[in-house]
């Protein structure tokens, strides 16, 4: 499975290529998201690398066109399936994730 992911991300801003047609077509490819209360640790546990591969590029999708400053992922079911969202599948299980940055730019340190 691996040997499809290309090294070479090309992110565009109508975000269309994200998710992989893999990811979308098969519900085996997903992210469980899970906070220990007892101390506060975060696992993201992905069922594959292309579902990681594909919400490292949601995530690379908003660091570059991004704009609100918040992006937020969440599990969602329909009619018994797992959806993709935002080029991500949750499980029905997992937490939400909310992701905060800044929503201005901050100059490059050279």
């Amino acid at each position: 499975m691996t040997d499809s992911l290309n090294p070479e991300i090309r992110i565009t801003q109508d975000g269309d290529e994200i998710p992989l047609e893999e990811v979308s077509k098969n519900e085996e490819n997903f992210l469980s998201a899970k906070v220990d209360s007892d101390n506060g640790d975060i696992l993201l546990d992905f069922s594959s690398r292309i579902a990681m591969y594909d919400f490292a590029r949601s995530l690379l999708h908003e660091a570059i066109y991004g704009i609100s400053g918040q992006k937020e992922f969440y599990p969602l079911g329909f009619e018994g399936k797992v959806l993709v969202v935002d080029g991500v599948r949750l499980s029905l299980e997992s937490s939400r994730i909310f992701i905060s940055y800044p929503d201005k730019d901050l100059p490059i340190a050279k």
